[in-house]
């Protein structure tokens, strides 16, 4: 669709975050989504009576968040004997297995940063609908971007599923209450953030003529990026600046705060490349111990066997569960050994100045932003099993050293994507390959 009919003009400016192209800043109507015309990244989509929804859904979830983390989930019953856990309960086993570290992150992925992530949404869309002008409000918001990936409700609950169709065969399972409130739980804080218009969030935080006072300014009708424009865009709120206004107020502050969301400005992620090869090596180098040593132990009538991850993959394609095999396959396997491949090839691009499909290395990026979560997938499994599996001399499951390297390694890639820039791997490309300045193009938004 043309530009002209589906999007309102404004005289602001705006840098795309993906790969630092100098934009026109656009408001699009209802139905549409603005799309980066250099990397395809997707730059805003209107989302309609966003503060409302994002108050009701949010509020709906914090009334099933404790419901649904402290009854009990499932009983399991093996020749008589029967036991139960609440999903709070099995965020709590890692650490009777003596794995207090896979604990902690279990803890706080599966429990602590979901009930912060609702909690702060909820209250900044309050403040919002309410009116407040409240100086917490922006910091709340930010907060919520920095915590809504590490909230992982919705691996969990693949992880619940697996859990029921490994023990599906040797167990009686019954399902409770708390189990259709996880259910919920996790389809309202999708709902959640799937509602929330971020730039209307900022904007309103903020308000729109101080916003309009501060992102007004000259900009060379020669410049191309952000970066040629002497702009420098906050990376949390995006926010964009004139960096001789920051060098200024670094002079007499020392680190650059954005006004708007409070976060550390700098025009590119300082170390960022230093700091990615070191998450990715030490990946790398536990990734061999992760998938090497047993990651889960079964007792079963006093004989002990361990279980590595690929010991686990087979056991459901031999049941004939192949779906739930080829998903943890995906997710323990395949997606860790993306990540780590994916990132090579971006930082050897930057290293060598590689130019070419810089779009499509853009997109494997984004991707792998988007899968890093997964990869918990086996650990909530286990943190379930080592829970719910414990009748004694019939059958107990416990953990085993593996889960803490997989742990490591999952956590050494998230934090790999994060540490990250990618306008580095934009800024190898030459100036005459870089379009000139348009307007950000916008489509229509997929049913």
């Amino acid at each position: 669709m043309s530009t002209t009919s589906a999007t309102k003009q404004t005289k602001t400016f705006t840098v795309c975050p993906g790969c630092d192209l100098l934009l026109h800043e656009i408001q699009p109507t209802p139905g549409h989504t603005v799309v980066c015309p250099r990397c395809h990244r997707r730059l805003h989509r209107e989302q309609p009576d966003s503060i409302r929804r994002t108050l009701a859904i949010a509020a709906s979830g914090m009334l099933l968040f404790l419901p649904a983390n402290f009854l009990p989930l499932m009983n399991l019953a093996v020749l008589g004997r029967r036991t139960g856990s609440s999903l709070f309960t099995a965020s709590l086993s890692m650490f009777g297995q003596g794995q207090p570290f896979v604990g902690l992150i279990v803890l706080l992925t599966g429990f602590v940063f979901p009930l912060l992530t609702l909690s702060l949404l909820f209250w900044v869309s309050a403040g919002l609908f309410m009116g407040w002008k409240a100086r917490w409000m922006p910091d709340f918001m930010r907060w919520y971007q920095h915590l809504s990936d590490w909230a992982m409700t919705d691996v969990y609950l693949i992880g619940v599923f697996v859990t029921i169709i490994k023990m599906n065969h040797t167990a009686d399972i019954h399902f409770n209450t708390g189990f259709f409130c996880f259910i919920g739980l996790v389809m309202l804080t999708v709902a959640a953030q799937a509602s929330v218009d971020k730039p209307l969030f900022w904007e309103l935080l903020e308000g729109k003529e101080k916003g309009r006072q501060l992102q007004e300014y000259s900009v060379s009708t020669l410049a191309r990026t952000g970066k040629e424009a002497g702009l420098v865009l906050c990376h949390t709120c995006h926010k964009t600046l004139p960096a001789s206004l920051l060098a200024q107020q670094r002079r007499h502050h020392g680190n650059i705060l954005c006004p708007r969301c409070g976060e550390i400005m700098h025009p590119r992620k300082q170390g960022s490349i230093n700091r990615t090869w070191a998450f990715i090596c030490t990946a790398i180098i536990l990734s061999l111990p992760a998938n090497l040593m047993p990651i889960m132990e079964v007792e079963f009538f006093g004989q002990s066997t361990t279980n590595t991850i690929m010991d686990g993959i087979i056991f459901f394609f031999q049941e004939g569960s192949y779906g739930i095999g080829l998903i943890i396959l995906t997710a323990s396997i395949l997606v860790p050994l993306f990540k780590i491949t994916g990132m090579i090839l971006i930082l050897l691009s930057i290293r060598y100045n590689w130019t070419s499909w810089l779009r499509h290395k853009s997109f494997m990026f984004r991707f792998i932003e988007f899968i890093g979560r997964w990869s918990m997938l086996d650990i909530f499994v286990i943190a379930l099993l080592c829970a719910l599996v414990q009748f004694g001399y019939i059958s107990t499951i416990t953990a085993a050293p593996a889960a803490l390297y997989f742990t490591c390694v999952v956590l050494c890639t998230m934090f790999a994507a994060i540490s990250f820039d990618l306008r580095l791997l934009w800024d190898t490309e030459t100036t005459d390959r870089i379009p000139a300045r348009q307007t950000i193009n916008s489509y229509p938004t997929s049913p």
